[in-house]
């Protein structure tokens, strides 16, 4: 997938890359963040990271004795508090995602950046529409190296000297750096980015600014159809739904039973016991139409269901994945699923091939963060 890196400074630099191919896409300059909409369009098709200043970051650390990690969030900003001129309430704290206090020569990396910064980079992407899960000081798109890299990017020179030691300056700098000049390597650049030596840095999203999402609500449409294959396709739809939720949230099989026996009782309410509910559904479709279109059904009803628990383990392998529709028609069973990204579809629908069916990825859309694929399930084959 294209990945689309922008630099929220003033003016904005933005770069889309295409990682498999290794090379630019495209490239532009906007004279500051109002004009964000522009990109919004490449945003939808695009994994987005923005760098912002380094100059309003500070990269700083501290030291506390081994506990538990849960504290940090107290701990961190009172221990720098001596240190800091602003009220530690004004401010944003993040450190990496697997920091735990580990004693007192175990150093932690803390950024420190203004909450009114912070609000001001969101807000300038939600006008624009544009989700973007990581926000990085751009310092940290520089690689580490032993002597320490330097490179200009606009009217700012970044410099990374180690792991956890690295600022931005306005260009000229107050006092000059030994750290090697890499400016000359990129034609553009903002390319250094693509590198993503960020990713193992400190993603500013953190905290009270972490990405929090919706999980979008189940539904179902189906098509109207006569009253005894709407009755087994709707069976269908409402067990497949209990089947998929309960094994994303890791439910034993007896949960699951449970969750049928529950169903069917809301389906059928006159039923006083429930001994076999294949064989009972069989029988209420039975009498809802004639004995050949119900059997049709009945047919329909069990295939449906066997291919659900073939599905089980590609739901298991992939918890991400939401059912949002679903249809089970001559043999077909059709899903339309959301995911966090395309290789969570990919994976998928790889480890649902592996299962011993067949596998068909119709239209993939991408819109706000949000990946929604149609696939088309048939027995035998794989891939």
């Amino acid at each position: 997938m294209e990945q689309l890196y922008i630099h929220l400074a003033t003016p904005v630099r933005w770069l889309i890359w295409h990682p498999s191919q290794q090379e630019v896409i495209a490239s532009g300059e906007l004279n500051d963040p109002s004009e964000l909409s522009q990109l919004h369009d490449k945003a939808q098709r695009c994994n987005v990271t923005v760098l912002v200043p380094g100059q309003d970051v500070l990269l700083t650390e501290v030291r506390l004795p081994a506990g538990s990690q849960r504290l940090l969030p107290q701990l961190i900003p009172n221990s720098l508090e001596d240190e800091l001129a602003s009220d530690i309430d004004s401010l944003h704290f993040a450190w990496p995602a697997n920091a735990k206090p580990a004693g007192m020569d175990t150093p932690i990396p803390v950024t420190v950046v203004s909450k009114a910064h912070m609000q001001d980079w969101l807000a300038a992407l939600q006008q624009a529409n544009i989700e973007a899960d990581a926000i990085y000081p751009d310092y940290f798109a520089l690689p580490v190296t032993e002597q320490g890299v330097k490179l200009r990017l606009g009217a700012s020179l970044l410099v990374r000297e180690s792991q956890w030691q690295a600022y931005s300056t306005d260009v000229p700098p107050l006092f000059d750096s030994e750290a090697s000049d890499i400016s000359a390597q990129y034609e553009l650049p903002l390319q250094v980015a693509t590198a993503d030596h960020a990713k193992h840095t400190i993603n500013l999203r953190h905290g009270e600014f972490r990405v929090v999402r919706k999980r979008r609500k189940q539904s179902v449409t189906m098509p109207w159809q006569p009253a005894a294959i709407a009755a087994a396709v709707a069976v269908v739809v409402v067990f497949a739904q209990q089947f998929v939720t309960y094994v994303q949230l890791g439910q034993e099989n007896q949960q699951l039973q449970q969750a049928i026996e529950s169903t069917y009782r809301e389906a059928f309410p006159n039923t006083t016991r429930i001994v076999n509910v294949r064989s009972q559904l069989r029988q209420q479709l039975s009498s809802v139409g004639a004995s050949a279109t119900a059997t049709d059904s009945a047919t329909a009803t069990n295939a449906g269901l066997a291919m659900f628990g073939q599905l089980e383990p590609a739901f298991r392998a992939t918890p991400s994945v939401e059912l949002d529709r679903v249809r089970y028609n001559n043999g077909t069973l059709q899903l339309q699923v959301n995911v966090e990204d395309f290789e969570n579809l990919q994976r998928f629908q790889e480890a649902a091939s592996q299962t011993g069916l067949t596998v068909n990825q119709g239209q993939v859309t991408n819109q706000n963060g949000v990946v929604s694929g149609a696939l088309e399930v048939t027995a035998g084959g794989g891939a």
